[in-house]
C-alpha cells in the first residue's frame, strides 16, 4: 500500500510568496490542494471529491481562519473574507457565535470523514503554531511581505511531523 498524502487549507498551504517546493505541503510529499482564499467550507464541501480521487492515507490541514466562511451567490460560492462588501449583510443576522460553531463543524464533518475511511489526520490552526513560534507578528514574511517565508514552511512541516495532534483553537 503506497503512502499517499494531501494538504488542504487556504494560501499559507497554497504557497503565496514562495516556490512551489517552499511550500509546507512539497515538504511533507503531499499533493497540494491549497486554495487561495479557502474558508473551512470550502475543506470541508470539497474534501469528499478530493478523497475519492486521491485515495490518500494521509490529510494534512493548516485551517484557515475560524471567521471565514462561504455562501451562495447566484449559483456560486464565495468565500467571505473581512473585506468582503456582502459579509455585512450576512453579519447583521448571523453573530460570532455561528461563525465559531460553523468553524467547529467543518472540523468535526471532516475528522468523521477522515475517520470513517481509516485515513490519518493531521491538522492545526495557525493559532496552534503560536506555542512554538511564538510572537506571530515576527514570523518570517515572504518577498513578497503578506504570506510566510520558505523557513515559516519549514516550522510548519516539521510540526506536521512531530505532532499527531493539535488541539484545534477557535482564538
Amino acid at each position: 500500500m503506497s503512502d499517499k498524502k494531501i494538504a488542504l487549507g487556504c494560501s499559507h498551504t497554497f504557497g503565496i510568496g514562495v516556490e512551489k517546493h517552499e511550500a509546507w505541503p512539497a515538504l511533507l510529499g503531499a499533493v497540494n490542494y491549497g486554495v487561495n482564499g479557502a474558508s473551512s467550507d470550502l475543506i470541508a464541501r470539497t474534501l469528499p471529491d478530493i478523497l475519492e480521487k486521491e485515495q490518500p492515507n494521509t490529510v494534512y490541514i493548516l485551517w484557515p481562519d475560524w471567521s471565514r466562511f462561504e455562501y451562495l451567490k447566484n449559483g456560486r460560492w464565495i468565500q467571505s473574507h473581512p473585506t468582503d462588501p456582502d459579509r455585512l449583510n450576512f453579519m447583521e443576522t448571523h453573530p460570532e457565535e455561528w461563525l465559531r460553531n460553523n468553524f467547529a463543524q467543518k472540523v468535526k464533518d471532516v475528522k468523521q470523514m477522515c475517520d470513517d475511511q481509516n485515513i490519518k489526520l493531521h491538522h492545526m490552526t495557525l493559532y496552534d503554531i503560536i506555542p512554538y513560534h511564538d510572537h506571530a507578528d515576527r514570523w518570517p514574511l515572504s518577498k513578497l511581505g503578506h504570506h510566510y517565508s520558505p523557513e515559516w514552511h519549514q516550522w510548519i512541516a516539521n510540526l506536521f511531523r512531530t505532532h499527531d495532534e493539535f488541539p484545534i483553537a477557535y482564538d
